[in-house]
């Protein structure tokens, strides 16, 4: 997708959204709410998905015993 267009039309896009949200009832202000909630935690979900996917990549997870156990001993519980 061509990101300078894909501005052009958020842009002409924003306003438009602003008029119907302004519009919206409390019911459907709650969905969209919700809705917004949701991408962001899909998004948030996808980062993470692809922070780990690197991590394993780069062999972080390979060491994961191994400083667990460091901190075990360093950090005995009682």
């Amino acid at each position: 997708m061509n990101t300078e267009s894909h501005s052009v039309d958020a842009e002409k896009l924003k306003p438009v959204l602003h008029l119907k949200i302004e519009q919206m009832n409390d019911r459907q202000l709650t969905v969209l709410s919700r809705v917004l909630l949701q991408m962001e935690a899909e998004e948030a979900a996808e980062r993470l998905g692809e922070a780990f996917e690197r991590d394993q990549e780069e062999g972080k997870m390979r060491r994961i015993p191994e400083l667990v156990r460091k901190h075990r001993q360093a950090n005995p519980y009682a």
